[in-house]
């Protein structure tokens, strides 16, 4: 089929020129901005013919440029700035003092739930309204996996060994030169989709390429969507929508009928007891159980199900995915020492599990914790992020240097995750990659004094601080987000990606890489395109467990 014969580089390049066509409507359909926009500190405007609609293209390519340019310029000062964007239009970026006064607004206040789904635009992207709008598989999400890692990560480290052998070889004397975006994609799909659905689907590498397929057409998608203009936006939001709709087909095919079969074990167990059948301890099954808890049959539709399966991998495989790669690249640039230490540090906590790896034994991995943290750190998935929008219809009051204003209803206010990230008064030294950075003991203890934040801090033995982990949130660490609206999934996502490190470093060498490659900034994200991402990874003798 057509569309999942290309590559990634081919769908971005046609989307990518998309983007940039439809734009161009801007100029026709866009009406002049009002005051408010004239009157606030805009970066990435010029005196020229157009200047919102022009900024906006340009947006596509420099909206990183322009939030180092407005943390330096404003932020610094406590004030807000803005920045024109081809997808959301002006964004007001939020300096980092006022992270936790403005992002403490309620949800009446501030919203967060239809700014994430227009990102997504699930009104075109996702063709069932139940699906998106009684999202309960959310819940899912932030409940049931985090609180059943004790019974999901033995199957999950048993993936990550397989998917590892699968894609990476088994050679002990030969380099394999692999794409590392892709293979973490894979690697990390099946991983997860034994938590989320279990065998045989999460080692059906056909349903895995066809998950990813729709992951990408949606993400890619909705980008596309939301760069075009009101009027036009039909016109995309078809065309994107009916892609979206082949891709869930395709994987229809092939998982339909497996969830059907759950769904029938799940009917007939409950209405008979004695009926001889386990129901699975996964995402599926939770999700089925969570459709009938509604009382409502509809639910229980095998394709609603299916497409609440699908969904839960399009909002988290791409992130999780991203972040591995991102730390096989920086650790192919690591000192040796550090590998080193990783590797001891895995030996011994698997050693003291038994041999086998458990949430336990995860939580003690504190030096693979803090490198990715750090590697997060450096490569966020966003240099803007956490987009809510003002829906009060009074707005809301902030302080702006000096002064305060009204930030008035509709308007879409963000934050400089990078920009907070590489700033030397946060953490010193803030480009470079330190692996244990956050392992050592009130490595970061200050950094809300350095915001001017009043500091909350979690105490343990009653008077020392709690070390962070990656799954941390704080106004300076925001690679899953801030407050009680941070990334549900954050700690299966962790806890995945910590053994996933663990496994690699015991069982494959990296090839050194004599320059880390950077990712391209596409409007506000940082994608992992038009650069060679290739690694070259070879098995090894793993430690001896001592």
């Amino acid at each position: 089929m057509i569309f999942s014969s290309m590559s990634r580089e081919h769908i971005l390049g046609i989307l990518f020129l998309g983007v940039s066509f439809f734009a161009v409507g801007r100029v026709y359909f866009q009406a002049t901005k009002p005051a408010f926009w004239q009157d606030q500190h805009v970066v990435g405007i010029r005196k020229e013919w157009f200047p919102w609609t022009r900024a906006a293209l340009r947006s596509v390519l420099r909206i990183r440029d322009w939030v180092f340019e407005g943390y330096s310029k404003h932020s610094k000062a406590n004030s807000f700035f803005v920045i024109p964007s081809i997808d959301r239009g002006p964004m007001m970026v939020v300096p980092p003092k006022q992270i936790r006064k403005v992002y403490g607004f309620p949800t009446t206040v501030l919203d967060v739930y239809n700014t994430a789904n227009n990102t997504i635009q699930t009104k075109w992207t996702i063709w069932d309204t139940e699906v998106s709008e009684n999202n309960f598989q959310m819940n899912l999400i932030r409940n049931q996996l985090t609180r059943n890692l004790d019974i999901l990560t033995p199957p999950i480290a048993q993936e990550l060994e397989e998917g590892l052998k699968r894609e990476w070889g088994l050679s002990t004397t030969e380099w394999k030169y692999v794409d590392i975006w892709t293979s973490a994609m894979r690697i990390i799909g099946g991983a997860a989709n034994s938590a989320f659905c279990g065998e045989p689907m999460c080692r059906n590498m056909d349903f895995l390429q066809r998950i990813q397929d729709h992951s990408m057409f949606l993400f890619l998608g909705s980008i596309l969507i939301s760069s075009t203009p009101g009027p036009l936006r039909f016109i995309t939001g078809y065309a994107v929508g009916w892609a979206c709709y082949f891709q869930l087909q395709r994987v229809s095919k092939l998982c339909l009928p497996f969830v059907k079969e759950r769904l029938d074990n799940t009917a007939m167990l409950k209405e008979d007891p004695g009926y001889s059948w386990v129901p699975p301890k996964d995402g599926l099954q939770w999700i089925i159980e969570e459709c009938y808890a509604t009382g409502n049959p509809a639910q229980l539709k095998p394709e609603r199900v299916l497409h609440r399966l699908v969904f839960i991998n399009d909002i988290s495989l791409h992130s999780t995915s991203y972040t591995t790669q991102n730390v096989i690249l920086d650790l192919c640039r690591a000192e040796p020492s550090w590998i080193a230490a990783l590797r001891e540090e895995s030996a011994r906590v698997l050693k003291e599990a038994g041999g086998k790896w458990t949430r336990q034994a995860v939580t003690k991995l504190t030096l693979i914790d803090s490198t990715i943290r750090e590697s997060m750190r450096l490569t966020p998935f966003n240099s803007v992020g956490l987009p809510r929008t003002v829906i009060d219809p009074h707005g809301i009051m902030v302080e702006n240097g000096k002064s305060s204003f009204n930030v008035p209803y509709g308007t879409t206010i963000t934050i400089p995750v990078e920009p907070i990230h590489n700033d030397d008064a946060i953490y010193p030294d803030a480009k470079t990659f330190k692996p244990f950075r956050f392992a050592q003991p009130g490595a970061a203890y200050d950094v809300l004094d350095k915001l001017g934040a009043e500091p909350v801090q979690e105490t343990q033995n009653g008077d020392q601080p709690k070390p962070k982990t990656s799954a941390t949130v704080d106004d300076a660490f925001l690679g899953f987000g801030f407050g009680k609206h941070a990334c549900p999934g954050r700690f299966f996502a962790l806890n995945e990606i910590k053994i996933f490190v663990a496994i690699m470093v015991l069982h494959y060498d990296l090839h050194p890489l004599e320059k880390r490659p950077k990712m391209t900034p596409i409007i506000w994200l940082n994608m992992p395109l038009f650069n060679d991402l290739r690694v070259g990874v070879r098995r090894r003798t793993p430690v001896e467990l001592l």
